[in-house]
């Protein structure tokens, strides 16, 4: 048997004592020794998995952060990928964790794919969280049946939107993280997620709006599917209007009909990540509401694209009923006079230190429209997020990266206005430095201040 390596112990002792602090020594270990990240990431996953409390009211920052590392080190050089996981490591050692005599022992159900489905639906709903997380474990098999988990959870947490949405959140970056890590072990990594799911369903007032205007519209969910329309013109200012409306009923209605004219799924998404950035962008404070309808809109997104089932479409028409929600803040961003691309990125980050978040947010604004390489911003903005510290804002300020990141290359229309977003969000948070020192003297100072 194999033995571990000194600082895999220390960071699995660390993770399950709570030792943020221990958490960021081991990683440093870790990356001195030339361990690869997404390995540091995976040993940090399963200690936390095996050892989470995920009882209601207990926080799953630490899963959201790792979740989000794993992702962001793609936009990263491979001399600072390190960069996020360091952090997010010590995010997953801060949440409260169970003893050891108290850990759930896991159970893995087999049989029968459909029946097994059905079984996990109804522990879902009815709260019984070891059903759920053993029948779940068994459905997460390879191929078709670990699509079909997928479907029915997202479909099931799609229908809760208790605490803004927040479960769906949660399942979605659990299971991205499985994803990045091979799914090896992906039964355990998911396990606190499905117990932090199965609750019952908590607010499905949005959802039942949402099939009561179905049912009165006759929509042909099948037909959506080859919906090719775009979202522009009288189109794009309809939704934008269903969006402010006066009532989810008004609202749902308003894109429903849309989506009956032909306006393309995606295209729907797309709008909708836009106006959720946008309100982000123009933000004149730290607005958590805010930021967790952008994260959700992006949850909402990922899922259209991961199923080909009816079902798919329900988390982006709840992800229309969060913004209508909100108040509608939207202001222009000013395109400023370009100096060179190394100037403009170093004054951002000036802006984002001295905490000038409308000017960080123009700045970025500026560097984008004006055509400059995506990959320069979103790779800065993540270094400038690595500085922060986990009494600040760290853990909210991954989820809206990894977010942003994805907008604005994962799809064949890059949502410029997530990364404004991500610099004014930035800019707005406490400057907290915990552990940024050691950090940095391993890592040095980003590329463009040389």
């Amino acid at each position: 048997m194999a033995v571990a390596a000194p600082w895999a112990v220390a960071l699995a002792d660390a993770i399950h004592s709570e030792d943020a602090e221990a958490a960021l020594r081991a990683g440093l270990s870790a990356v001195g020794a030339k361990v690869a990240p997404a390995e540091i990431v995976r040993l940090a996953a399963l200690a936390y998995a095996e050892a989470i409390d995920a009882s209601r009211g207990t926080s799953l920052r630490g899963l959201l952060a790792l979740s989000s590392a794993v992702r962001l080190m793609r936009h990263l050089s491979p001399r600072i990928q390190p960069l996020p996981v360091l952090r997010a490591i010590a995010l997953a050692a801060a949440d409260k964790k169970l003893p050891a005599a108290e850990r759930p022992r896991r159970v893995k159900v087999s049989g029968e794919i459909s029946h097994l489905t059905r079984s996990f639906e109804y522990a879902i709903r009815a709260g019984e969280v070891a059903d759920a997380t053993s029948i779940f474990s068994g459905l997460l098999t390879e191929g078709k049946e670990r699509v079909m988990a997928g479907d029915i959870l997202f479909r099931v947490v799609g229908e809760d939107m208790v605490e803004g949405g927040h479960k769906l959140v949660y399942a979605v970056k659990a299971w991205r993280l499985a994803s990045a890590l091979g799914w090896r072990r992906g039964d355990l990594l998911m396990g606190p997620v499905i117990a932090r799911v199965a609750t019952g369903i908590q607010d499905d007032a949005a959802y039942k709006t949402l099939m009561g205007i179905w049912g009165k519209e006759k929509v042909d969910i099948a037909a959506l599917g080859s919906n090719a329309g775009p979202a522009e013109g009288e189109e794009r200012d309809a939704i934008l209007a269903a969006l402010r409306g006066p009532s989810p009923e008004e609202c749902a209605k308003g894109v429903i009909i849309a989506l009956k004219g032909g306006v393309a799924l995606d295209a729907l998404a797309s709008l909708v990540v836009r106006e959720a950035a946008v309100r982000v962008a123009s933000s004149g404070t730290y607005d958590l509401a805010v930021i967790g309808a952008l994260v959700y809109a992006d949850a909402a997104r990922w899922v259209l694209k991961f199923s080909r089932t009816e079902s798919r479409v329900l988390p982006l028409l709840q992800a229309c009923l969060l913004l209508r929600s909100q108040p509608a803040r939207r202001s222009e961003l000013r395109t400023l006079t370009m100096a060179n691309e190394a100037a403009i990125l170093r004054d951002i980050v000036s802006d984002i230190e001295a905490g000038k978040d409308l000017e960080a947010a123009e700045l970025a604004h500026t560097f984008l429209v004006k055509g400059a390489p995506m990959k320069g911003l979103i790779e800065l903005l993540i270094y400038e997020l690595c500085k922060e510290g986990p009494a600040g804002h760290l853990g909210y300020n991954l989820t809206l990266a990894d977010a942003a990141a994805e907008e604005a290359t994962g799809y064949p229309s890059p949502i410029i206005q997530a990364p404004v977003a991500l610099a004014r969000a930035l800019a707005q948070s406490p400057k907290d430095r915990g552990g940024w020192p050691a950090i940095e003297e391993l890592f040095g100072p980003p590329s463009i201040s040389s």
